[in-house]
This record gives C-alpha cells, sequence and structure tokens, in this order.
C-alpha cells in the first residue's frame, strides 16, 4: 500500500520537468479582472531578440510583423526610407562605408531571406478533447452537468469519468483504468511506457504545452492563486490520452526562427520605432518649460498614468488654472476592496503587489436606510438576472426556457436592438454615479502608525511634499460599456483591473485624516488647513468626470469642487470630440459626447472605445517637462520630481513597478497585433464566453490570449502601432544607471532593448540614450533627411 500512495523518484522529476517546462508560458489572468501581460514574459531576460528568434516561434507564433508587411509599410510612406538606412548603419556591421541611404536600401531590400515556415500546427481532436475538459473542470459554469473536481482534482476527475466515457473505445478506457488516479504518478507511468526518456522529457512536455498555450497559461496563473490545479494536471491528461489512443506524441515547434530572418526584423522593428518615438520627443523639447503663467492653480489634479488620461490632462490645462500630475492609478493603496454592494472584496492594486489589508465600504452616518435601498435593489437584480441564466446549467432546458420567457424577454431584446445606444446604464457597485453617501472604513483597515506610513509614501512618490493647493483630487478610471467580455480591460489596470475610484476615496479620505496630517507634519510634510482632498473618476468610454465624496465638504469647498467638475467635464468633451475621429463607423453629425455616450450603451458595439491602443511611450519627469505638448493619447505620464528624491527611491519604485506595467501592456498590444492568431484573441464577432476564465473563437478550442482584433485594429488592418516603448526619465545619469544596475527586471528591460531608455542631455534639445555599453548620444535628424547623399 505504501507503494502505491508515496511519491516515486520518477514522478518527482516528472513534475519538476513539467514546471520547467511551463516556466516558458505567462499567466493569463482572465476576464473577471483582466491583467495585461507580455506573453513572452518568461523570456525577458533572453531579450527582444531572444523573443523574435526563439521564445515567439516555440509557440509557433511571430516576434515581429512579416517582411512583408515591413515592405508595405516602406512602400506607403510609414516607414521613411531615411529611417530604414539609419536602422541598417547601427544594425548592419556589413553595411558598406559611404553608402547613400538609397543604396543601403535597395541593397538590404534585394538581400531578403526567404520567411521562416509557420509551425503552428491545427488543433487535433486529442487536442479538442483536451480542451473541453480544460472548460469542463476549470470553468464549471459553462458545464452541462457537475464535474467532480473539487472532491477529486483536475486529473482525477478526468480519470473518473474516462471510465465511462462511451465515446472512447473500450482498449482506451482499460488502459486509463490501469493508471494511478495521482496525476504525478500517472504522468511517471505513461512516460515509462510510451519509453519518453528523461533526456526527452522537457521538449516532449513544451511541445504538449504548446497545443493549447492558452488552457496552459490560464492554469498557470490558477496554480498561482487557488492552487486547485497545476500543469502537471493538464500534462497527465494529455499524456494518457496520448497513450490510451495510440497517438503520435505531439512534435515540438521548430523553436527558433531563421538567424538571418530575426536579424533583418531587428532592423525593420528600429525603423519603425523611429517616427513615433521621434515624433515624442520633438513634442516634449518644444515644450519643455511649460506653459504656466506663475499664477496659483485653482486645484491639482492627480490622473493614473494611462494615455487616455493625458489628452483629458491636456485639455483640463487649457481651460483654467489647473495643475495636473500623473500615478499609478491605484494611488498607492494596495488593498483588497470591499465596495458597499459587492459580493466578494476585489485586489485592487497592480499584480506586482499582494494587497496589504481589506477596506470596506460602510453607509455613511445618516445613510443606512438610503444604502440598504440600494444594496435590496442590487439583489433583486442579480436575482433576476442569475433566475433568467439558470437554465442554462440543465442540459436540454435553455431552448425550453427560451419559449417559456420570450414573450417577456423578447420585447425587451427588440427595444435593446432597435434604441441601441440610448437605454439607461444600469451601473456597478463599485461607480460612484451610483452609490449613496457612503465612507471606506479606514480605521478597520490600517492602525494609526500604517496610515501614516501609507499617507507618507503616497505624498512622497508623488513628489507632493509643498505647495499645496486649496483642492486636491485623485482621478481614478474605469469604463462603461455592454455586452462586453473584455470590458475589465478597458478599466484601470493598476487596480487589478477594476475601476480606479475606490482606491482614490480611499488615498483622499486618508489624507483629510487629522491624525494623519498631524504625523506627516513632524515628518517634514505639512498640508494647509484649508486644502482638501477629494476622489473622482474618469469614464474612459464616455470622457464623462464624476466626483465622489462631495457630502463630506462643506458649502464654499463644494462650490469649488463642482467648478472644477464642470471644467473637468468640459475638457471632457473636448477630448470626446477629439477621440471620436478615430472611432470606426462615427457619425460626423452626431454630437460626439452624445456618439460616445450610445456607443458605451450599445449591446451590438464592439469598438466602444480604443482603450490603450497606438500606446508608444512613458515620460517618468516633472510636468514642466510635457505641458503643453499634444502627445496624442500615445504616452503614459508619471510625474517625478528629482530635486525631491535625491537617494532615487521614488524613481527606482517607479522604474520596478509602473515601468514593469506599461512595459506589459505596451507588449499585449504589439504581440496582439504583430500576430493575431496566436497572442491575440480573434474576432469578438465570433467569441464564446466561458464564464470568467477568457473566451473560445466558435463552439470550442483553445482558450484565447491576448486581445480581441477590435482593441488593435479594423477591416482596414491595424490601427495599433506594433512599437516597443520608448522610456523618457528625467533624472541624473548616475541616479538611473544605478537602478538600471541593480534591479534585475530594468536591466533586462533596458540592456534587452525590450523598452528604449533615453534622457534629456546636458544640453536643451539634445538626448542620450543608455545602452548595454553606455550613454550614448541620441540625435533626431528629420526624417527627410538623407544621410551621405552627397557621396551618390
Amino acid at each position: 500500500m505504501t507503494d502505491i500512495i508515496a511519491p516515486t523518484r520518477s514522478a518527482l522529476r516528472a513534475r519538476a520537468r513539467a514546471e520547467i517546462a511551463a516556466s516558458v508560458i505567462a499567466p493569463y489572468y482572465g476576464l473577471d479582472a483582466a491583467i495585461a501581460v507580455n506573453p513572452l514574459v518568461p523570456s525577458l531576460s533572453a531579450g527582444f531578440a531572444g523573443a523574435i528568434a526563439q521564445a515567439a516561434p516555440a509557440l509557433g507564433a511571430r516576434g515581429a510583423l512579416s517582411e512583408g508587411q515591413y515592405r508595405d509599410l516602406l512602400d506607403s510612406g510609414r516607414i521613411a526610407e531615411a529611417d530604414l538606412a539609419r536602422a541598417i548603419r547601427r544594425r548592419r556591421a556589413d553595411s558598406p562605408q559611404g553608402a547613400t541611404d538609397r543604396q543601403l536600401v535597395t541593397r538590404f531590400l534585394t538581400r531578403a531571406a526567404p520567411p521562416p515556415p509557420r509551425d503552428r500546427q491545427p488543433l487535433s481532436a486529442l487536442d479538442d478533447r483536451l480542451a473541453r475538459w480544460c472548460r469542463a473542470a476549470l470553468a464549471p459554469e459553462a458545464a452541462a452537468w457537475p464535474v467532480p473536481v473539487a472532491e477529486l482534482g483536475f486529473f482525477g476527475a478526468w480519470r473518473a469519468l474516462a471510465l465511462h466515457d462511451a465515446t472512447l473505445p473500450r482498449e482506451a478506457r482499460r488502459r486509463i483504468a490501469a493508471l494511478p488516479d495521482v496525476a504525478d504518478r500517472a504522468l511517471a507511468t505513461v512516460l515509462d511506457r510510451t519509453g519518453v526518456s528523461e533526456e526527452e522529457q522537457l521538449a516532449y512536455f513544451r511541445a504538449g504545452l504548446a497545443r493549447l498555450p492558452g488552457w496552459a497559461a490560464y492554469v498557470r496563473w490558477r496554480a498561482m492563486t487557488s492552487g486547485d490545479v497545476d500543469i502537471v494536471d493538464v500534462l497527465a491528461v494529455r499524456a494518457a490520452l496520448e497513450w490510451a489512443l495510440d497517438e503520435p506524441p505531439a512534435t515540438p515547434n521548430e523553436g527558433h526562427s531563421d538567424d538571418e530572418s530575426a536579424a533583418r526584423a531587428l532592423v525593420w522593428q528600429e525603423a519603425l520605432e523611429s517616427a513615433p518615438h521621434r515624433r515624442v520627443l520633438e513634442q516634449i523639447g518644444a515644450h519643455t518649460g511649460g506653459e504656466r503663467d506663475g499664477s496659483a492653480p485653482r486645484a491639482h489634479l492627480v490622473f493614473c498614468i494611462d494615455p487616455r488620461s493625458e489628452g483629458l490632462r491636456r485639455h483640463l490645462e487649457r481651460r483654467g488654472p489647473y495643475a495636473t500630475s500623473g500615478f499609478a492609478g491605484f494611488f498607492g493603496i494596495a488593498a483588497l476592496m470591499e465596495p458597499l454592494a459587492a459580493t466578494e472584496p476585489a485586489a485592487a492594486c497592480p499584480v506586482l503587489l499582494t494587497p496589504r489589508y481589506r477596506v470596506a465600504e460602510r453607509p455613511a452616518p445618516g445613510a443606512w436606510r438610503e444604502a440598504a435601498r440600494f444594496v435590496r435593489a442590487l439583489a433583486v437584480r442579480r436575482a433576476l438576472r442569475s433566475s433568467a441564466k439558470a437554465p442554462d446549467d440543465l442540459p436540454g432546458a435553455p431552448l425550453g426556457w427560451a419559449e417559456v420567457t420570450g414573450w417577456l424577454l423578447g420585447p425587451r431584446s427588440v427595444a435593446r436592438s432597435l434604441l441601441s445606444g440610448r437605454a439607461v446604464r444600469t451601473g456597478r457597485p463599485d461607480d460612484p454615479a451610483m452609490s449613496v453617501p457612503t465612507l471606506l472604513d479606514l480605521d478597520s483597515a490600517l492602525t494609526p502608525e500604517a496610515q501614516l506610513d501609507t499617507a507618507e509614501v503616497i505624498l512622497r512618490t508623488m513628489g507632493m511634499v509643498e505647495s499645496f493647493a486649496p483642492l486636491v483630487v485623485f482621478v481614478g478610471h474605469g469604463t462603461s460599456t455592454t455586452n462586453n467580455a473584455f470590458r475589465t480591460a478597458l478599466d484601470c489596470g493598476a487596480c487589478g483591473g477594476h475601476r480606479g475610484a475606490p482606491n482614490a476615496r480611499a488615498a483622499a479620505a486618508l489624507l483629510n485624516t487629522p491624525a494623519v496630517r498631524v504625523g506627516l507634519r513632524e515628518r517634514g510634510i505639512s498640508i494647509p488647513e484649508a486644502t482638501v482632498f477629494l476622489a473622482g473618476e474618469h469614464d474612459t468610454a464616455t470622457d464623462v468626470v464624476a466626483l465622489a465624496d462631495l457630502h463630506r465638504l462643506d458649502p464654499g469647498q463644494r462650490e469649488a469642487a463642482a467648478a472644477v467638475e464642470r471644467d473637468a467635464c468640459s475638457a471632457g468633451r473636448d477630448l470626446a470630440a477629439e477621440r471620436v475621429r478615430d472611432l470606426p463607423g462615427a457619425s460626423p453629425r452626431t454630437p460626439a459626447s452624445i456618439a460616445v455616450a450610445r456607443r458605451s450603451r450599445d449591446w451590438a458595439q464592439v469598438y466602444p472605445e480604443w482603450g490603450l491602443a497606438r500606446n508608444a511611450a512613458i515620460v517618468i519627469g516633472p510636468r514642466s517637462l510635457t505641458e503643453g505638448a499634444d502627445l496624442e493619447r500615445r504616452v503614459f505620464l508619471h510625474s517625478y520630481a528629482p530635486e525631491h528624491d535625491p537617494e532615487g527611491t521614488a524613481l527606482e519604485t517607479t522604474l520596478t513597478a509602473p515601468l514593469v506595467v506599461a512595459h506589459w501592456i505596451n507588449a499585449q498590444y504589439y504581440y496582439s497585433a504583430v500576430d493575431p492568431d496566436v497572442f491575440g484573441a480573434g474576432s469578438k464577432t465570433v467569441h464564446n464566453l466561458v464564464a470568467g476564465a477568457g473566451v473560445l473563437s466558435g463552439p470550442s478550442g483553445d482558450l484565447r490570449l491576448g486581445l480581441p482584433w477590435q482593441s488593435v485594429g479594423t477591416r482596414e488592418g491595424l490601427h495599433h502601432e506594433p512599437v516597443r516603448l520608448l522610456v523618457v526619465v528625467d533624472a541624473p545619469r548616475e541616479r538611473i544607471e544605478r537602478i538600471v544596475e541593480r534591479a534585475d527586471v530594468v536591466h533586462d528591460l533596458v540592456h534587452g532593448e525590450w523598452v528604449t531608455l533615453v534622457r534629456p542631455g546636458d544640453t536643451a534639445g539634445e538626448w542620450e540614450r543608455c545602452t548595454s555599453v553606455g550613454w550614448e548620444p541620441w540625435h533626431l535628424p528629420g526624417a527627410e533627411e538623407n544621410q551621405g547623399e552627397e557621396a551618390a
């Protein structure tokens, strides 16, 4: 009996190799709180070149656009000949000296290597069977009947049901019955019986996982969080099916790209990035020093670093004496947030952080009855939705249920279709516009000392230690869309894929606390008594700005806050007019504010907003560096005051957290654009939702990773430009160097060329770039210049 139960040495070795094989796959966080991630983040240390040459091909994917796509961009003028020539000179050691741009480009084009073959294999019947089991076991709401995963585990439940699966041959069921019911022991048994040696196991496991990378990525996330399944379970089921059905083992993808093709892709990619990066730096250079007239600001608004906030900040500053700054949208509150009517708390912080405490929303004094009515009304709506969907869990029931309820729900569906975009939004429990007067219970969540420490970290990291405006507003963001499986992908990534208002409210309440202000004064941060902190939220689908907790202000403060809200909403209308020009199908005859509001409520709309499409850069520095510049909603803006950070602590925090998140977002859009078949989620129009796990394209198959096509492109082609992130840091050279060398993740990003890091040079208008061999001047010649033309 002991021999049967005890883990064997071969089982432990198989488990270890399975974990190593899975380590090349990034976790997928599902749709309930969608988080952008670089799909090749486990290969970060191999650099961007390694991603093109090895990591992406190992999944049967491209790591860059195809040669044909790059050539089309050159023919259209999107890639300038001069930019391509500069990239050739920089990256091709065999470039002839003294050649003109035209000669270099002509030589480069005539030496094109044949494109490497696509090694992505079609989904086999075995993999489709495994995918259907993953769906039933990991998204039980989508299963036709209950499966005993909770009792027997992923592999054990599959084995128990497979023994009675009439679609499997009798001999296959007999073989499965002979296997142990523990995943790692079963896997070791199959490996032994099929003759897969220990030297071959790693490649064998990776080949199997590459067949269903979507489900493998989701299992990695589940293993990290709930721990109810791990990658060994998936590999054990797959290996058992192969052996039981006498199927040939999965063949590994080639694992590398042709060296010459990869080298050419690096040249093309650098040329593609020249124009958008140059545009950002030219805008910064033209507006350095800002346009403020020196008058005291009416209010200071702190926005999330999200590029969608850049446009709102720009339009707001044009409307009056407003100061704005950027900070990660969780505003330093790394907590489990429990909104008033939520069924469970949510981790409202970057996935790089672990929530430190739990903050619950409570009714404000005197608002208990109003809060109770709100909670009851929301509970009734949830119950009705649950009742309407309950028959989906019973085989055959949905058809009969549709016949019974069609007379009741049919007219509503017809009205929603004919009057699309005109329905009243029902709201969400974390929506401040829906909430009754409430407060966040910080005293139960944090000790007085923890409150003081958190408040100090927030202010010092923001560089907000002096010259406080009379009104300081933390503006989070969220989105309002209908019938959108990827809704949370449009919410605040810094808040873990949730709306940002709860975090903004918590930060404001913390800094309004009298005891906290006394403690901050003792630590050298004096907040004037007249200064009040407030929270708000920018709805990125409608560009409406709503302020929260106005009931806590005195009449004078309320009037000042109302004026700020009016100006912010006016700035939002200006932004909507700017944004709507980019939205497919927008009518020029419809006012922009009405058009975007209707799109957010239209249940058939696949383009409610563009999200972070076309993101290209992040600027870490004071607002004076970018004030007045039109950065076209393509730039993350993170405030940084180098004079208040002599030790570099705030800069290190920014480079190791917000920069990493910005890179993840940039990389997710990049890969969803360069290879939408593997790294994208396909078209929304054919999606089947798998509970909160993700989507399928069609009735079955692998879980789709990345972003849907409607986040990166239209019928005409790509809307998002797949460029790597330009990182502009306004800080002393030595301070940046120290952090790059000390922080592994920053070192990999910069020296691996996942990002391009530059800083202002010692002379105005000049820039210098951080490379693996030190700093080098980075000149920005116009694309029209033709170097070396005189030598022709």
